[in-house]
């Protein structure tokens, strides 16, 4: 007996459709940069650093620095403490405020809303994978009031999987009911982003000033691009 599939599922999967955009959140959607500067500067005056720190460029120069780097938060305050020989007496309270207030002074780039309203309305199921602490993550999207935007929101801590590793990416897949070659990434690290969206079959879009790279479909560094991109890719 002859077995015919007809289903817009399958139309989809034989015309490679994109249908999904998945994104990266810090330096990607967030200005994880500014949201830095800005966080330590009130840190700065909250907690008088000034009498360990007489510059505070240099307070926020260092924050941002280690907060950057991929290591737990404990150990940023830790080497910031040890360095500025700030009272060890306000390692705890620094970082409690960190995890309970960092989000209030995040900020995303220029056209951030405007690029997701877009995508919405043309109809792409929208998620994120994103490295970092399920709440911290959380809530930062909630403070850039973005949370409503995606279907599904995958965290390294809520699975115990990090980029590059594909698990994480495959995971985003299977919530989304998407596959590879029907899925925009957009990212900003080539090794954790790009490299293994590639790999599992996605297009690639990376945000970066640096337009040099090679491997990802397109570079852009600017939000409200990423709509007309993601339909070039879709028609060629």
């Amino acid at each position: 007996m002859e077995v015919v599939v007809s289903n817009m599922w399958y139309d989809k999967l034989m015309l490679n459709i994109i249908d999904t955009v998945i994104f990266d959140l810090d330096q990607t959607l967030l200005d994880k940069t500014q949201s830095l500067v800005n966080f330590a500067n009130y840190q700065y005056e909250q907690y008088s650093l000034d009498k360990f720190i007489p510059g505070r460029n240099e307070f926020i120069v260092k924050f941002s620095e280690l907060n950057h780097m991929i290591m737990p938060k404990e150990e940023v305050y830790r080497k910031l403490i040890e360095f500025f020989k700030i009272d060890w007496n306000l390692y705890h309270e620094l970082l409690a405020d960190l995890n309970h207030k960092f989000h209030l002074y995040c900020v995303g780039y220029d056209g951030l809303h405007e690029m997701l309203r877009s995508l919405k309305r043309e109809g792409y199921k929208l998620g994120i994978v994103t490295n970092g602490r399920d709440f911290y993550q959380r809530n930062k999207m909630s403070a850039l009031g973005i949370h409503g935007y995606f279907t599904d929101i995958v965290t390294s801590s809520s699975v115990n999987i990090k980029k590059p590793d594909h698990a994480i990416f495959q995971i985003a897949l299977k919530h989304l009911k998407s596959i590879g070659r029907c899925t925009v990434f957009v990212g900003d690290s080539i090794q954790a982003d790009i490299i293994p969206a590639k790999e599992l079959g996605m297009f690639t879009i990376l945000k970066t000033k640096d337009a040099s790279s090679m491997l990802p479909d397109a570079i852009c560094d600017d939000l409200m691009e990423i709509p007309n991109i993601i339909k070039s890719i879709g028609s060629n």
